[in-house]
């Protein structure tokens, strides 16, 4: 455990020193920041283009950490030779990976609550504004001080209920999306552990559109039989569909649960199943990804 904590740190600092990472978060605090000012331009309710817009800035741009900095992080140890000075102590390899993982997952928590502290700000901002007092300082000191306090009192404030339970949720994603950014990185390149990457977190939102797709494919196959007065054959596509659906993570399922916290706050149990698939999903790449990697000749 201490071998995977020490790589785990060390893959934190190296993380914190890419140049990259500072570009997208200044870019989602910029988005969140001024969502506020956006509200103002929409005829729907002010609070929900900030959620909406607070909410997609820390999922897309927590995805975009997790792939720019992710891809290269054990690509870099083999093309620097370090790899070798790794493996030659009492270290195993899966240490090796879980460690990288477990920095890189660090990294992007740290992300996650910088930009969550940014949004859960920015509502208290426009809510105590709302209510009628427009002294800029008060308005900043008072917003910032209740988003300290919703990081551990995720029901402290009305305008901000269940906001963390979906900050969580969405954590949960990125961890899987986390998980496979290390996969594709531990036997093949950057750039392609980039597509991969992003090919897998687009694919995996439209799971259900998918699924839906390959129930339509079904359809049609019984309508044309039917008129046809023969067998029903499935098509490729078909076959091809549903297997995809089944390999990429349903991350539909996440944002599901998502609408059900934001629109349903008196359902306290919704939770439970994305949870455990999230976790168990996260498993099961990792233990892939240390599969393939410890059978990979560095040679």
């Amino acid at each position: 455990m201490k071998k995977i904590v020490a790589i785990a740190n060390n893959t934190f600092k190296e993380a914190v020193r890419n140049r990259v990472l500072y570009v997208i978060l200044m870019f989602a605090l910029i988005l969140i920041i001024f969502s506020g000012a956006l509200g103002e331009l929409t005829i729907a309710s002010k609070f929900k283009i900030i959620k909406d817009l607070g909410f997609m800035a820390i999922n897309l741009f927590g995805v975009a950490i997790a792939v720019f900095v992710g891809v290269s992080l054990v690509y870099n140890e083999l093309e620097k030779r370090t790899i070798y000075t790794i493996v030659s102590k009492p270290i195993g390899r899966w240490q090796f990976l879980l460690g990288k993982y477990f920095g890189l997952l660090l990294t992007v928590g740290v992300n996650v609550v910088i930009m969550t502290l940014f949004f859960l700000a920015t509502l208290h901002f426009y809510a105590t504004q709302a209510d009628g007092d427009h002294n800029l300082f008060y308005l900043l000191a008072t917003s910032i001080g209740k988003a300290f306090v919703n990081l551990f009192a995720w029901s402290a404030f009305t305008p901000t209920q269940n906001v963390m339970v979906v900050i969580a949720i969405t954590f949960l994603e990125l961890a899987i999306i986390t998980a496979f950014a290390i996969l594709f990185s531990s036997f093949s390149t950057p750039t392609l552990s980039m597509f991969f990457t992003v090919l897998t977190f687009v694919a995996g939102r439209l799971n259900e559109d998918i699924v839906r797709f390959a129930d339509q494919i079904v359809k049609n196959a019984l309508e044309a039989a039917e008129a046809a007065g023969m067998k029903v054959h499935y098509p490729l596509s078909y076959y091809l569909a549903m297997g995809a659906a089944h390999v990429v993570p349903n991350l539909g399922a996440f944002h599901r649960t998502v609408e059900q916290a934001i629109y349903e706050p008196s359902v306290n149990i919704w939770w439970i199943g994305t949870v455990a698939y999230g976790i168990l999903y996260t498993a099961g790449i990792l233990g892939l990804a240390i599969l393939i990697f410890s059978r990979r000749n560095f040679k």
